[in-house]
């Protein structure tokens, strides 16, 4: 069997690393993306189209009107709002900081990329969202902001697919594999 390039091992060790920032940070992104949903639902996204601000206040009046409590965080526009632009402030400071983290460690090149392109999306979604809510919401920039988070979703879940530790069945073909192809 010929010897693994001299790099595997750092490899596996930076993934190691990285998939310990990139479960939390998909389950961020996809709680995230559900809060969009309900933005959506309440056309929520009519009702403040100011940035940063929400109208005139950072928190508006009546976050927590209705009753029971629970009912404010999938009925109320302003709470429904409000929690998706924190929730979209966490992910992109999550997406940030896991960049910021990952960028010195020795990785394979496929998951440098991925983080790269996961930065990219990041900043695409988070102008789309702005945009969006600024604009009054367009039914194009609605659109591409619904897509732009599956697409966000998409790239973490090919992430943590990338991270996978292999099958124990996997690493036992593996000198199956590598001595039919190389005999």
């Amino acid at each position: 069997m010929p010897e693994p390039p001299a790099e595997s091992l750092a490899w596996v060790r930076g993934a190691a690393k990285v998939k310990r920032l990139a479960l939390p940070v998909s389950f961020i992104v996809g709680i995230t993306a559900i809060s969009g949903a309900f933005v959506a639902g309440n056309d929520a996204g009519r009702a403040f189209n100011t940035f940063p601000k929400m109208g005139d206040t950072w928190i508006p009046d009546g976050i927590f009107e209705m009753k029971p409590l629970i009912r404010n965080f999938f009925e109320n526009t302003a709470t429904v709002q409000l929690d998706h632009r924190l929730l979209a402030t966490t992910t992109l400071l999550a997406i940030g900081t896991t960049w910021w983290f990952t960028r010195k460690l020795d990785i394979h090149p496929a998951v440098k990329a991925l983080i790269g392109s996961t930065v990219a999306m990041t900043a695409v979604q988070v102008t789309l969202g702005v945009s969006t809510l600024l604009s009054y919401v367009p039914v194009s920039l609605g659109s591409a902001h619904q897509a732009g988070a599956l697409t966000l979703l998409t790239l973490m879940l090919l992430l943590n697919h990338t991270l996978r530790r292999p099958s124990p069945s996997l690493l036992k073909s593996l000198p199956q594999v590598a001595k039919s192809n190389f005999s």
